[in-house]
């Protein structure tokens, strides 16, 4: 009988969401062993099964002898996929994050484009002016990483009619219109209206924004980063772009260092919005779908969804 251990700090409603399944008799040959929003004290070498937040796990990972599976609760397992560890199947979370992404993305793309903080302005300032709005079609949405939830954003996109623009590594993937590989990073960045980051974070990606990258925007664009903050190389990079106005706006979601310190220069940049970490949450509900089909899958044998490469880090 495979031991289950739980460690989130939404444990909790996931001990709850295991417990429901056993008195439903869907699932009775596993043992929770623990369950806590940390593993300090905790029987390691029971581990089997692990639902976890990989950065809470990371801590403990080196110590679990017997794991032989993990599912992550979160999109990021950076901090997993770089432990010693790896003799174990490593699952994440790639198909519940989309909804939210692309009405995220969309929110902001809309923001700027209907010119609401000029709108704004005005209003504060009684003053009555009808500004020229264009719409988005015809324009470019340039997706770092279009992978499961770029996808998303990309078909969301294209219902405002439009066009998307990909990069990555190595695949062409059929929701975008233009492919760029990262090694054309500034024509891809010369070639968007709108810049989305979704790339995973990786050595090859990290730092690929810099200086040179920002400069090969084009003026009216916007930066969107949802992806992870290890992307931007020096933040003051991209403040240093957004007032030399180089890009319009940028939208910040991931950062290097969360919370943000109260010194940073982010809080006092303009035409930078910061949205704390909260594009795409994981919602405990949809977390434990993936781990029950996982579980299933696993106990029959069968492969799982959404298998992390070590190697890749994704």
């Amino acid at each position: 009988m495979p031991n289950l251990a739980i460690v989130s700090r939404n444990y909790r409603a996931y001990e709850k969401a295991f417990n429901e399944l056993q008195s439903r008799n869907e699932i009775n040959d596993i043992e929770l062993v623990w369950a806590n929003e940390h593993a300090d004290g905790a029987p390691l070498d029971d581990f089997e099964f692990v639902l976890a937040n990989p950065n809470i796990m990371s801590r403990y990972i080196n110590k679990c002898s017997r794991l032989q599976w993990l599912q992550s609760t979160w999109a990021g397992i950076n901090t997993l996929v770089t432990q010693d560890k790896r003799d174990y199947e490593l699952t994440g979370l790639k198909h519940i994050f989309g909804a939210q992404m692309r009405e995220y993305v969309l929110a902001y793309v809309l923001y700027f484009q209907r010119k609401i903080p000029e709108l704004l302005v005005n209003q504060q300032q009684h003053i009555w002016q009808q500004h020229h709005i264009p719409t988005l079609q015809e324009q470019t949405m340039g997706i770092m990483g279009l992978g499961s939830i770029g996808k998303e954003v990309a078909n969301a996109a294209k219902a405002f009619g439009m066009n998307v623009a990909s990069l990555t590594s190595s695949s062409l993937p059929s929701e975008a219109d233009t492919h760029f590989h990262l090694d054309k990073l500034h024509d891809f960045a010369n070639s968007a209206d709108v810049i989305v980051n979704l790339l995973p974070h990786t050595e090859r990606t990290t730092g690929i924004c810099d200086t040179a990258f920002f400069k090969s925007m084009k003026n009216s664009a916007i930066f969107i980063n949802a992806g992870r903050g290890n992307v931007i190389k020096d933040d003051i990079d991209l403040v240093n772009a957004l007032n030399q106005h180089q890009l319009r706006a940028a939208v910040i979601d991931v950062f290097k260092q969360e919370p943000l310190p109260k010194e940073h220069p982010f809080w006092g940049t303009p035409n930078l919005i910061m949205s704390n970490h909260t594009a795409a949450t994981s919602q405990h509900e949809l977390v434990f779908s993936v781990f029950k089909s996982n579980l299933f899958k696993k106990l029959k044998g069968d492969p799982l969804d959404s298998r992390i490469d070590f190697n890749l880090g994704y």
